[in-house]
């Protein structure tokens, strides 16, 4: 089901106890603030609970619903692309909110508000509300930058709870991890490593090379070649039976991995070592 809306802007405040819609979209954006209760929100398939304070960024790509477990308490700012475009001739504003709305991170993620986040963020939606509901005209440009506030709130409250994310994960770990694991592809899939140290897939990877000054995959290349080069010089272990070590089915693949990273096969490198030695 995809929901329509046909003015640039719509302000709903509702309590509800069950579902107000099953799973479905819109050609419209939504900012939706939980102002009291508890509940699921399935946003793209995942399950986020919510609670009182939350914050959620809803775009036209996204799918979603709303389960409440006890009366839930909604503010809900809906806008298109038209509401900015013509309160400022400024597209660079239409595209950081668009961005903002299509942010990776926040549809893998919960927001987190923190003081003295949350009660300005509280105080926003319910003067939107507010001034969007009592029935008289409302002074506009008072309103878009009351939206705009919105916006940028957002936007801090998402930069802190990525760098949030960042500062829990336990690095040693993650590290020792990916050494125990490193005979298991699978387990080395990002993920999965997003999934076991609770960071979101889509800042994984900024966040490995930030830490650690070298992309994850070169970091795990890297590690796998030196521990294949200590078997292949110190070892008779066949290089079948070291590719299957590495959890490389076929032995092409071992061989295309090897070469492309060293330049050499795996046999030249071990005759080499050999003729050194």
């Amino acid at each position: 089901m995809k929901l329509k809306q046909f003015s640039a802007l719509e302000v709903v405040d509702y309590e509800d106890e069950v579902p107000h819609y099953s799973v479905h979209s819109h050609t419209y954006y939504e900012i939706v603030y939980i102002h009291s209760g508890t509940g699921r929100h399935m946003l793209n398939g995942r399950e986020i609970y919510y609670g009182s304070g939350d914050v959620y960024l809803i775009s036209p790509a996204d799918t979603h619903s709303f389960d409440p477990a006890v009366a839930t308490h909604f503010t809900v700012v809906k806008f298109t692309p038209d509401f900015i475009t013509m309160h400022s001739g400024d597209l660079k504003a239409l595209d950081r909110t668009k961005q903002l709305m299509h942010h990776a991170w926040v549809k893998e993620n919960k927001i987190q508000v923190i003081a003295p986040y949350d009660q300005i963020l509280k105080r926003t939606m319910t003067n939107l509300a507010e001034s969007y509901l009592a029935g008289r005209p409302v002074n506009e440009v008072w309103f878009y930058h009351q939206f705009l506030s919105l916006i940028e709130l957002c936007r801090m409250c998402i930069d802190h709870s990525k760098m949030k994310d960042f500062q829990e994960v336990d690095t040693d770990h993650l590290i020792d991890y990916l050494h125990e694991n490193i005979y298991q592809p699978e387990l080395l899939k990002i993920e999965h490593i997003a999934r076991r140290f609770h960071i979101s897939e889509s800042y994984f990877s900024n966040f490995f090379k930030k830490t650690y000054g070298q992309s994850f995959r070169s970091y795990c290349n890297a590690y796998k070649i030196a521990l294949i080069e200590t078997r292949l010089s110190s070892s008779d272990k066949s290089v079948k039976k070291i590719a299957e070590e590495f959890g490389f089915h076929d032995s092409s693949h071992f061989y295309h991995f090897y070469k492309t990273i060293r330049g050499v096969s795996p046999e030249q490198y071990r005759m080499r070592n050999l003729n050194n030695s």
